[in-house]
């Protein structure tokens, strides 16, 4: 299994490849956060936030999980960096759209469905979530 794509983003000045897909995709080396309750590889994840299929989260939950994924990407941006769901669009999706909101990046559903993957964030209610954490 591999990675469905990656993103770079630019945190405090310094870019950082984030791959994203499913969370059993992890690559070898990665610091991860998993999405998905049910992946086979959910206890390699360094962060975790159980969201069920198609849904969102709480809003504050997902805020924290991301700024501490910010925060080790600010300490170590050489380092590689997954974030996964089950199959890496939805969800993840969101988790990425999000995470590149809180990084500057302006509309970024449609900046994350050109740079990773077209189908990226899937239901209305993952897209009010990613408009929430919109600069």
């Amino acid at each position: 299994m591999t990675p469905l794509g990656a993103v770079t983003l630019l945190v405090a000045g310094r870019p950082v490849t984030v791959t994203g897909g499913p969370f059993d995709a992890l690559p070898a080396g990665a610091r991860g956060l998993c999405l998905e309750p049910r992946a086979a590889r959910a206890a390699e994840a360094e962060w975790r936030l159980d969201i069920p299929d198609f849904g969102v989260p709480e809003e504050t939950a997902l805020r924290a999980a991301l700024a501490a994924l910010l925060e080790a990407m600010r300490a170590r941006p050489a380092d590689a960096y997954h974030v996964g769901c089950r199959a890496g669009l939805g969800r993840t999706g969101m988790a990425l759209a999000c995470l590149a909101a809180m990084t500057g990046v302006q509309d970024p559903v449609r900046w994350l469905r050109a740079a990773y993957d077209p189908r990226a964030v899937e239901t209305p209610a993952q897209e009010a979530m990613v408009a929430r954490f919109a600069p």
